[in-house]
């Protein structure tokens, strides 16, 4: 048995890697696919971008090359979409990890219920809304947060969906790194490219031609490092419910 894990970025993975034993890259067509053991069950990373059709493919191509494999060992329990959000309410702290009951899907009005994880580590429950595109600022997040969700991403719903679609338990579990009374100081969604990946170039760019963002970008990174290490801890002490089970993530 086994469970998959799919987030937007290999940063958002790597902490949680780091905890696996037998750690080997898999020759899956993605920007990063690992797989190791973690207290005797065997888990699968794959993240190959920004949004949810990245997200989505990540999971198609997790999910069938799994199946491919028809192994005992490896027949999926679980896919659990992880990484980054950006939080809604006042609440939501930075590096605080959110464990979603539900998933909005933001554009096309569809909601996935999620398993619920046990543990005994810290985090917030609530829905999360789920869009294509960065919420730049505080108006936005107001805006989203009338939805009745403390969080957002961009990759859950694609998840969620493709994981429907394979008739698997779905889990949602993000991690903090702007709060609801935050914006940032440039346009990421004019720093994505046509397949919807935020263009780390170009952030380099505009930061070469606007000096003065440098100590935010910078700030930014080392929160996004911080968030990383805490989501990466959560996921190795928590447990998910399969159909009212308590299966181990480990």
């Amino acid at each position: 048995m086994a469970i998959l894990f799919v987030a937007a970025e290999a940063d958002e993975l790597k902490p949680f890697a780091k905890r696996l034993t037998g750690l080997r890259k898999l020759n899956w067509p993605l920007r990063y696919a690992f797989e190791g053991i973690l207290h005797g069950k065997r888990v699968m990373l794959a993240a190959n971008g920004e949004g949810p059709k990245l997200a989505a493919q990540a999971a198609e191509v997790a999910i069938r090359a799994i199946t491919a494999a028809e192994l005992s060992a490896s027949k999926l329990e679980a896919v659990v979409s992880v990484g980054y959000c950006g939080a809604l309410t006042p609440e939501g702290r930075e590096g605080q990890v959110i464990v979603a009951i539900e998933v909005l899907d933001g554009a096309e009005g569809m909601r996935f219920s999620c398993v619920i994880p046990q543990t005994e580590s810290a985090h917030q429950i609530g829905a999360l809304i789920s869009q294509d595109c960065v919420a730049n600022g505080c108006s936005e997040k107001q805006q989203l947060a009338q939805s009745g969700a403390i969080a957002v991403d961009m990759e859950a719903a694609g998840v969620a969906a493709r994981t429907k679609r394979a008739d698997l338990p779905f889990a949602c579990i993000k991690v903090v790194t702007d709060r609801a009374d935050e914006s940032f100081g440039w346009d990421l969604n004019a720093m994505r490219t046509p397949d919807g990946r935020i263009a780390r170039g170009k952030i380099g760019v505009y930061a070469l031609t606007h000096p003065k963002l440098i100590p935010e970008l910078l700030r930014w990174k080392r929160r996004a490092g911080s968030a990383a290490q805490a989501l990466g801890e959560f996921l190795a002490s928590c447990r998910i419910n399969v159909e009212g089970d308590q299966t181990s993530v480990e």
